[in-house]
């Protein structure tokens, strides 16, 4: 029955993922008084991209080939590695661990990034680049945080984090500032994470902040489309997982509730992400990955004085 849930909890972020990012693209549509597309637009994207074939350049060797599959492969393990629909008793309690997410994550950056480089293509590996950039900031912070979560719970197993900081047990959560103060800095490290802005020219979004994925279209894009939904959904999910994680005892209440934990970060999202302002790459790692990483090492501090 575990393997039940887990595979209906995978499945139903695959479905509704899409129906998500179309409700994101017409709620930034409207913050930008246009009409916009429909929401289910994605979905439909989607369709008209599985049914066309694949093409490959004469450059790119079969990294460029598999790597869609690795892609996807890897955030679905991440998401599936998310304690939603199962506990600490369950036999999938083991993978579910913050290494298993850390690895995963590492695993599906690499990817993304030599899919870019492997292209030849100029623009992917400009854009390829600006991942390695991001990674390597954001990384750094979320760390932190992490360890000052595992030291504090004393435990790297999600389930294991999740029974102690929730409202029936609260032995640890909000009431400790190391930990507080580090789920603000892991929020905006996780929202990073999901590829918003605003690290990117308006100008030339798609040439720098998409680029990687400039050589791949028909079910190599769609493929890759759907994964980079599942590493939002996932990298949300890591944060209410560690920070907010509300559930019931019932496997399918927990999923309904987590997905709208999840709908209401994106709308959180979309509102930075029309509001926000814009920098270049330096001027945004300088202004504001700089204040993240400021907040995390102030919580770590924080951890190792006691308090």
């Amino acid at each position: 029955m575990s393997f039940f849930y887990l595979l209906l909890q995978l499945i139903a972020a695959i479905l509704v993922a899409p129906l998500f990012d179309g409700m994101a693209r017409k709620l930034r549509a409207k913050f930008q008084s246009r009409i916009g597309p429909s929401i289910f637009q994605t979905y439909r994207d989607l369709l008209k991209l599985i049914k066309r074939g694949r093409t490959k350049s004469h450059s790119a060797s079969f990294i460029y080939q598999i790597a869609p599959y690795l892609m996807f492969a890897t955030t679905a393990a991440m998401f599936c590695a998310l304690p939603i629909t199962y506990g600490s008793d369950a036999v999938f309690a083991q993978f579910s661990d913050i290494f298993v997410l850390i690895y995963l994550g590492a695993l599906y950056r690499f990817m993304f990034i030599i899919a870019g480089f492997d292209t030849a293509n100029p623009f992917a590996g400009v854009g390829s680049s600006r991942e390695a950039t991001i990674g390597f900031y954001s990384e750094a912070v979320s760390i932190i945080c992490l360890i000052v979560v595992m030291l504090g719970a004393g435990s790297s197993s999600l389930p294991h984090i999740a029974s102690i900081v929730s409202l029936s047990e609260g032995n640890y959560g909000y009431l400790v500032p190391s930990y507080a103060i580090a789920s603000t800095a892991f929020l905006w490290v996780m929202y990073v994470e999901t590829g918003r802005k605003p690290y990117d020219l308006a100008e030339a979004e798609q040439e720098l902040q998409e680029g990687v994925l400039g050589e791949y279209c028909g079910k190599d894009l769609a493929i890759i489309d759907v994964a980079l939904m599942l590493k939002q959904f996932s990298m949300l999910g890591f944060f209410l997982m560690l920070f907010e994680p509300w559930s019931f005892e019932n496997p399918l209440l927990s999923l309904l509730l987590f997905l709208a934990e999840i709908g209401v970060l994106y709308v959180f999202a979309v509102f930075i992400d029309n509001f926000g302002p814009r920098f270049t790459m330096n001027k945004g790692m300088k202004r504001t990955m700089l204040f993240p990483f400021s907040i995390a090492c102030i919580a770590l501090m924080l951890y190792i004085i006691g308090v």
